[in-house]
């Protein structure tokens, strides 16, 4: 394992305890879902893009990335969408349109003037179902959140905006844009694809002059721009320069921005995939914390009409996952133990108050109770205890948060939670692992083990075990039913009784 980059000092004197952000970046946080990864990410693409230097930022030796970007409230748009509510009422009990707009001036809750809308819009009609098709294609709309953190589905470069608290003109919370999407975009910064990838994120996810784009321009006013209104952040910490995460992860976007697709069926696939990278990324770190070789491993059920062995391996397999980044917490912080400093922190004249300061200092460590009293021993111990209770409330939760977002992952009640793929991921793992056209079906399970950790077959199981966990008939069975799923979705053929092959069925654009 390579040494640490210098992490910047005000991201570490910015938290309580410097524990989860030196082992993983800053940061992995609960809140913010896979799918507000991908935003923030495409967020601070377009900025830096605007720069011209997106995915490909000067890095010195053993040190971080530095730069600042800028993303656009756009609290027109996001009044108009997600703060309207009386937009419906207003359509549904006046009759003439001057009358509505005069309605909808009187009930809008922003400070803007938005007679602007009446003169580009031919009736009012159309102005509301452009906002019901926002509202209804919103990125996770299902869910319940202030319509300051709400946002519309990125069609395009004009669609991106900053996640704002309920005081919009007040600084990010960091609750939603959590740095997650700076640390993927940190990641594919460091891959060797990063250029590639960048002209191809910019030609396809984010084109300018889309339909649905000019249609957010038409919802704005003419001064609310990008250089108007928006908030300024410093990059995340990422401590890695180098690693086969990032490559892994810049492959995949390559393979998927290179499908004739276009732009807005790309993202869904894309967030998946990025958060699966992330998470097999989380779980390396932890292991190489614990001086663990041992590779990850998701033991998928495909499912089933009745439990079985394959059933309890996946409940354990997502069991010792979720347990993994604790133990790596733990690992780090007893780590101190063999630092120099610890042990003339012992011999010193005042062993309390030098262990004390030893301690704060290597993990700038400010603890919510103050100073820690007691032995060295016993303030190690609140130290670690500390970490520990932090590390639970957000990034413990990340794992199965994500896994469960992403379709890897499926809880019911009385029965548990365990690994099991839905329709879009497996849809999002063929579109990324298939590279001809199609692939022979015992083929393409050994390359969803080799490229993220997927056991699904007897073959792949030895592998990920070092011997054959159960029976092997319990694998046949799973494989078969992978093969139906696959069936069903179009996406498998059988030419004979020897011979099944998975089919991507969007080729390439070469």
């Amino acid at each position: 394992m390579t040494a640490r980059l210098k992490a910047p000092e005000e991201y570490q004197s910015d938290v309580n305890v410097w524990v989860d952000e030196a082992i993983w970046g800053h940061r992995l946080y609960n809140d913010q879902t896979p799918w507000l990864v991908l935003l923030e990410f495409l967020a601070v693409f377009r900025h830096r893009n605007a720069r011209g230097v997106a995915l490909k930022e000067p890095r010195t030796d053993g040190a971080h990335e530095r730069f600042r970007y800028y993303v656009p409230r756009l609290v027109p748009l996001r009044q108009l969408v997600f703060n309207s509510p009386h937009l419906h009422f207003i359509e549904a009990t006046e009759r003439a349109d001057q009358q509505r707009w005069r309605s909808l001036r009187k009930t809008y809750a922003g400070d803007d003037d938005i007679g602007y809308l009446q003169e580009r819009f031919r009736s009012f009609s159309d102005f509301a179902r452009v906002v019901e098709f926002f509202q209804n294609t919103a990125v996770e709309s299902h869910r319940q959140r202030r319509w300051s953190s709400r946002f519309v589905f990125p069609y395009g470069p004009e669609c991106l905006y900053a996640d704002l608290p309920t005081n919009i003109h007040g600084s990010p919370d960091r609750r939603f844009f959590a740095r997650g999407g700076e640390l993927l975009y940190l990641m594919l910064n460091r891959s060797s694809a990063g250029q590639g990838i960048a002209e191809r994120i910019s030609g396809i996810l984010l084109r300018e002059g889309g339909e649905w784009d000019q249609v957010v321009r038409f919802l704005l006013p003419e001064e609310s721009h990008m250089d108007v209104d928006y908030v300024s952040s410093r990059v995340g910490y990422l401590p890695y320069a180098e690693r086969p995460e990032y490559e892994a992860l810049g492959e995949t976007w390559q393979r998927m921005l290179g499908l004739d697709l276009p732009g807005e069926a790309l993202l869904d696939p894309l967030m998946r995939l990025s958060a699966l990278h992330m998470l097999l990324y989380a779980l390396r770190r932890a292991n190489e914390e614990l001086g663990d070789a041992t590779e990850p491993r998701f033991v998928l059920e495909i499912a089933s009409p009745r439990k079985s062995t394959l059933f309890e391996l996946s409940v354990e397999s997502l069991g010792a996952n979720r347990m993994l980044p604790r133990r790596a917490v733990r690992a780090y912080v007893d780590s101190a133990k063999t630092d120099e400093g610890w042990q003339a922190a012992l011999q010193a004249h005042s062993p309390t108050d030098a262990a004390r300061d030893f301690l704060e200092q290597r993990f700038h460590w400010d603890s919510d109770d103050g100073p820690p009293s007691g032995d060295p021993e016993t303030i190690f111990r609140a130290l670690r205890d500390y970490s520990e209770k932090r590390h639970q409330q957000h990034v413990a939760k990340v794992h199965l948060e994500w896994a469960r977002q992403i379709g890897l992952a499926v809880s019911r009640r009385g029965v548990g939670t365990w690994y099991s793929p839905d329709d879009s991921l497996l849809k999002a793992l063929v579109m990324c692992t298939v590279d001809e056209g199609r692939e022979e079906f015992h083929r393409f399970l050994s390359k969803l083990y080799d490229r993220f950790r997927l056991v699904i077959g007897a073959p792949e199981a030895e592998r990920a075990f070092r011997r054959l966990p159960t029976d092997q008939n319990v694998f046949t069975q799973n494989t078969q039913r992978l093969e139906q799923r696959l069936r069903t979705l179009g996406l498998l053929r059988r030419l004979s009784d020897d011979c099944a092959y998975v089919e991507n069925p969007f080729r390439s654009r070469s």
